[in-house]
């Protein structure tokens, strides 16, 4: 695995780790151990995101317009890392 696969596992873990604890949030909005989870993960992922974008490029086309218009360059997120 490169390291820009590695990179971008890690953030597509984080990812689904936090949307599903913040689904289970939806639910049990009053757990605490839940919402600690939610926020330890969050901050994980956003660590993770920003160093993935500063080294490969950006994520989101909210990251996107820098110096240049990297957009385009590099898979698409959602065509997966080659």
């Amino acid at each position: 695995m490169t390291e820009r696969e590695h990179a971008a596992h890690k953030v597509q873990k984080l990812s689904f780790s936090m949307l599903d604890a913040a689904m289970f949030l939806n639910s049990h909005p009053s757990d605490s151990a839940a919402l600690n989870f939610f926020r330890k993960t969050r901050q994980e992922y956003q660590k993770a995101a920003a160093s993935y974008e500063q080294h490969f490029g950006p994520l989101s086309l909210m990251s996107a317009g820098g110096s240049s218009w990297d957009w385009v360059c590099g898979p698409w997120p959602w065509e997966g890392v080659k």
